[in-house]
Formats: structure tokens, sequence, C-alpha cells
């Protein structure tokens, strides 16, 4: 009976989704920096003409590129020299982050404060990247980023167009302390879920779509583990350091599939991995919140 109550909830909420008429169009800035990647003859200066039509757009991308876990050995001053160093994938990677969380940002309220969210994306999108590096899987690296960047983008659908089941979710997580299954009992839903319908609707790749997805529980993703699971592992860490939290994550629990996953010989192997980050994200985050 339980179940079948559930997914009445969740066909109700879905069906809800599928009515929606103004969902947010991908950002075109993303359609034009795609468009101009297909190119065989792009330029690093054809690209930072495109990109640099949007200010805001190229202070974040110079901001974040010089943020302490992102990684580069040096100062990043220009659009130009940023995409020499990081490259086209990697600028591509910021652009759709950034963009995406800027069409989607919603208005601060009583129950919800984007900086929060920005702050902490951030640092899970960074932190991810960094241990990407850490544990041997460079090239998943700016996959990383804009998976941690874009994980929780569910919520801003989740307040603009539920709003009063927000304010219910809210209210009653601050009790149970478990944001995740107060999603589910009011819509049958979670956050993960509504991200990974906007994401499919935009037709982003496949792996960020799971990023998205399965941030909670990595041990439910059918494709692309291990990068699910470092970006658990990160959105995990910023809630048991207390570092840039954000409340979606209230009642966190780590997945101890990622255990096996990232090739940890036991818990407390990984306890100790963990522990060797924790003044870094500290780091991170009085640097974050300069920005």
């Amino acid at each position: 009976m339980l179940s079948e109550l559930m997914e009445d909830k969740r066909k109700k909420t879905k069906l809800k989704l599928d009515g929606i008429r103004n969902l947010p169009s991908i950002p075109k800035v993303i359609i034009e920096v795609s468009e101009l990647l297909r190119k065989d003859n792009t330029t690093a200066v054809a690209l930072a003409q495109c990109i640099g039509k949007d200010q805001g757009l190229t202070t974040k991308i110079l901001s974040i590129s010089n943020s302490p876990l992102y990684g580069l050995q040096r100062q990043v001053s220009s659009l130009e020299f940023a995409i020499v160093v990081l490259g086209l994938k990697e600028i591509s990677q910021l652009v759709t982050s950034i963009s995406i969380s800027g069409v989607l940002k919603q208005s601060s309220n009583e129950h919800f404060k984007f900086e929060e969210l920005w702050n902490h994306s951030l640092l899970v999108g960074t932190g991810a990247k960094d241990i990407c590096r850490q544990l041997g899987y460079p090239e998943l690296g700016a996959d990383a980023f804009v998976g941690g960047m874009l994980h929780d983008m569910g919520i801003q659908l989740l307040i603009k167009y539920f709003s009063v089941e927000f304010k219910s979710i809210v209210n009653a997580s601050l009790a149970s302390e478990n944001f995740l299954n107060q999603e589910l009992e009011e819509l049958g839903l979670t956050h993960q879920d509504m991200g990974a319908y906007l994401a499919t609707k935009w037709n982003l790749p496949d792996s960020l779509c799971s990023s998205i997805q399965y941030h909670h529980n990595p041990n439910k993703a059918t494709s692309d583990n291990i990068l699910v699971s470092i970006i658990h592992l990160t959105d995990y860490m910023s809630q048991l350091f207390n570092v840039a939290p954000f409340f979606g994550d209230g009642g966190f629990e780590l997945d101890e599939s990622i255990i096996d996953t990232l090739n940890f010989s036991s818990r407390e192997e990984l306890n100790e991995f963990i522990e060797n980050y924790k003044e870094q994200f500290i780091d991170a985050e009085q640097y974050i919140e300069t920005l």
C-alpha cells in the first residue's frame, strides 16, 4: 500500500513536470561554444571573443580557475590564457556549469539562500576535480567539476515549480534531518530526479545526467560509477567537515559501495583519505567566500 502511494505521488509529480511550459532553456552561450568547438580551426582568440561577450561569465571563469582546489600551478589573468592553460574541453565545462547555474538561479528567501548553494556547488565541483587527480583519474577531472557544480540543480526546479511542497519539505526535514526522505515522502521524487529530468531534456551528456541523478546513492548508477562516486564522496566530505554545507544534504549518509568502486582497501583507508582533505576544504571555502 505504501509503495502504491509513493508511486502515485511520483506519477503526479512527473505529470506536473511534463506539463510545465516555461522550463528554462539551455543557455545560448553553451550552444555557441559547442558550435565553435565542433570546428577544426577554432582558436583560443575566437573562443575568448564568444565567451567574453558575457563579462559576468568571464569573471567567474577566471575566479574559479584560480581557486585553491582547481589545481592550476599558475595564476590565470585573462580569458585567452585560461583557454590555453585549461584546454578547450575544460573551458567548455566551465561555461556549461556557470551558465546553467545562472539561468536556474532563484531568489533567496527564508528557506533558501542562493549564495549557500553556489558556494557549496563550487566547493564540490573544484573538490571533485582535485580528488580525481589524487585518485589517479585526471581524465575525469573536467566532468567531475561540472557534475559537482550542477549536482544539486534540481533544488532550484523544486523551489520554482513546487514552492508549496518545498516549504513543507524544508519544515519536515528540520525535525527528521533527512531532506531526501522528505522529498520522497512529499513528491515521490527527489531533487536528483528533477535535476536529471532537466539535464536529459537539454541533451546534456549521459555522464552528467548520472552524476546529478545518483549523487546521493551512487550504488544505483548503471554507468559512470567512478565519476558518480567521486562526486558523492566530495559532497559527503562537505557535510562531514561542515565546509560550505547545504541544507539539501541534511541527513547525508556515505554510500559505502564507493569503497570498492574507488579502490580503497577499507573504510579506514577511506577515512584517512577524507581527513587529509580537511584543511584544503577549509582553505577553499575561505577563497570561495571572497568571490
